[in-house]
């Protein structure tokens, strides 16, 4: 089977040079295998058993529910299938049904008696993984049943992290309604709100504040909700909460203000707003002093953004840097326009000499670019290591306009071959990184173009 009865088809195979092959290559099982509904109809007819334990410890209802045909299931059901019996796994058929999420099967093994309080083997329980996969109606019947709304799996994870999860905001609605808490912490810290975040879901995220969600919750590694929200790119949950009074001059565990979270978001509303609430264009992040390299990028809040397939949020800088600069690494003019009209300053640094300049050339957006080029026209300064420019240029080769801002430095002049304080040149990073094919052919032929050695370093 897909799932729970994944060792039956091991079994399948194994079997099928033995003495079992025959019983468990049964017509009933052959029948629901296929979807055969006259065979089923036919064969229980005859007096087929349909609890007949097949030698892998499997059952046709099991059987029928993996294939996901309700047809099947009710049919088997109706000729006297126990809808309780356990696989070789532990799962039965209603831990499986809840898994695979097709109503119509759930609510039958719930009518014929499921026990709505089993959990699978690994602890997670049948409820908490309708709260995913069914309607409200399928979970207001096993609440009736007896389901307990705040039981945990052994992560701590609850029905309504996992329904905040997927942004079910109807399930959420259900399960808060039968006293589920709001505010229950999973083993990594993750309460139902930070989970409703990392659905994508607004309205998710928004139902859970309005039941009493602590928005002021942080991860163990310091991520705050609002941070949770911009990483998952839900902006205005983020307005929001700085709308409803979330504190501007308070600092997160690296150090960050939120005019500076609201930088790095590159959101121009956010920065307006954080503006307009007295967050200062000018401050400078705090950030605690680097610690060992074993111990970077463990905290949860990295995890938010990766169960989808996105990237995971930047990391955070270790110098202390001023907004305006955060901006335009995230390549937002907008953001940048709305700091210097609040009064930040151009000529501002981060600890490490990154210039406004700088900063945009790692941003990868030419519109950002040429709006830090007339604030801070300035070519040839260097951040610490030595590093131009053109090295800031290449470094973020996952920017979307990275040879659009390469092309506009050489045309105002950007040396192409600085070396920096380890004699290596832009080209030589782009060698000996994991930059893309594309990138560097570009460059290479950049230089030859412009007549301009790659590398002293050959």
């Amino acid at each position: 089977m897909k799932r729970a009865l994944g060792l039956s088809i091991a079994l399948l195979g194994a079997l099928s040079g033995t003495g079992w092959a025959t019983s468990m290559d049964s017509p009933l099982l052959e029948a629901v295998r296929a979807s055969d509904h006259d065979a089923i109809k036919s064969l229980l007819a005859k007096h087929a058993d349909p609890n007949a334990v097949l030698p892998d410890k499997s059952t046709v209802l099991a059987w029928a529910v993996d294939r996901q045909d309700p047809q099947s299931v009710t049919m088997l059901l109706a000729a006297g299938a126990r809808p309780n019996v356990a696989d070789v796994s532990g799962a039965t058929p209603l831990t499986l049904g809840c898994e695979l999420g097709n109503t119509q099967i759930v609510d039958a093994l719930i009518g014929a008696g499921a026990n709505v309080k089993a959990a699978r083997p690994d602890g997670i329980g049948a409820l908490a993984l309708c709260a995913g996969t069914a309607t409200p109606a399928v979970l207001e019947k096993m609440i009736a049943g007896g389901a307990d709304v705040n039981a945990a799996d052994p992560h701590g994870q609850t029905a309504l992290m996992r329904a905040a999860a997927v942004g079910r905001t109807d399930n959420i609605a259900v399960l808060l309604k039968h006293g589920a808490n709001v505010n229950a912490v999973a083993d990594k810290g993750f309460t139902p709100l930070f989970f409703a975040l990392k659905s994508r879901a607004p309205a998710a995220a928004d139902a859970l504040v309005a039941a009493g969600a602590d928005s002021k919750a942080r991860l163990p590694d310091g991520t705050t909700v609002i941070e949770a929200a911009l990483v998952e790119d839900n902006i205005p949950f983020a307005m929001q909460q700085v709308k409803d009074g979330a504190d501007v001059a308070q600092s997160d565990s690296h150090g960050r203000q939120l005019i500076h979270i609201a930088a790095v978001s590159g959101s121009a509303d956010l920065v307006r707003l954080v503006l307009a609430k007295g967050g200062d264009p000018n401050a400078m992040t705090n950030p605690p002093p680097p610690p060992p390299p074993s111990k970077r990028f463990a905290g949860e809040g990295a995890k938010l953004a990766v169960a989808d397939g996105s990237v995971a949020p930047p990391k955070p800088r270790e110098f202390a840097t001023p907004p305006l600069i955060l901006a335009a690494e995230a390549g937002s003019m907008e953001a940048m326009k709305a700091l210097v009209q609040a009064g930040a300053r151009p000529d501002a640094k981060a600890a490490d000499g990154t210039t406004l300049a700088l900063a945009a050339a790692y941003g990868g957006h030419l519109d950002a670019m040429k709006y830090a080029l007339e604030l801070d026209p300035n070519l040839n300064a260097k951040a610490d290591g030595g590093r131009s420019i053109m090295h800031m240029a290449v470094m973020n080769w996952t920017a979307p306009e990275t040879q659009d801002v390469i092309t506009f430095l050489a045309d105002k002049g950007a040396v192409l071959n600085a070396p920096d304080d380890h004699k290596h040149t832009p080209a030589d990073f782009l060698n000996r990184g994991q930059a893309p094919q594309e990138l560097r052919v570009f460059y290479v032929q950049l230089l030859k173009d412009r007549k301009v050695e790659a590398s002293t370093n050959h």
